[in-house]
């Protein structure tokens, strides 16, 4: 794969890593939480290996912060509204930044 196509694909795997993160915590089905809990470790593990297949600059994690931010709201909107109104952007980007950092184990600007 290409450097592009490898960064979204590692901002596709983060974006659901967190995202399932999120809606363990906010979800209104109680019952889905094992279920939710164990998609989250499957993608973070995916997440892991797609990061350490490749050699990423401080460009290319700003460049899958972004990706990851945008894909996590797209995918609230769209397919979780529900909960949409239970979370803002600003704990979404939180969320983010603190996910992003133990990929990455770096702080990005």
């Amino acid at each position: 794969m290409g450097k592009n196509s490898d960064i979204e694909s590692i901002s596709n795997s983060i974006s659901k890593t967190i995202l399932h993160k999120i809606l363990v915590e906010y979800t209104n089905r109680l019952e889905s939480t094992n279920k939710l809990i164990n998609e989250e470790m499957e993608y973070r593990g995916q997440s892991m290996k797609k990061i350490d297949k490749r050699t990423l600059n401080n460009e290319d994690k700003k460049r899958i912060k972004d990706k990851v931010l945008i894909k996590i709201i797209n995918r609230l909107k769209s397919k979780y509204s529900d909960i949409n109104v239970n979370i803002n952007r600003d704990t979404i980007k939180r969320r983010v930044d603190e996910e992003i950092n133990s990929f990455f184990e770096i702080t990005l600007d």
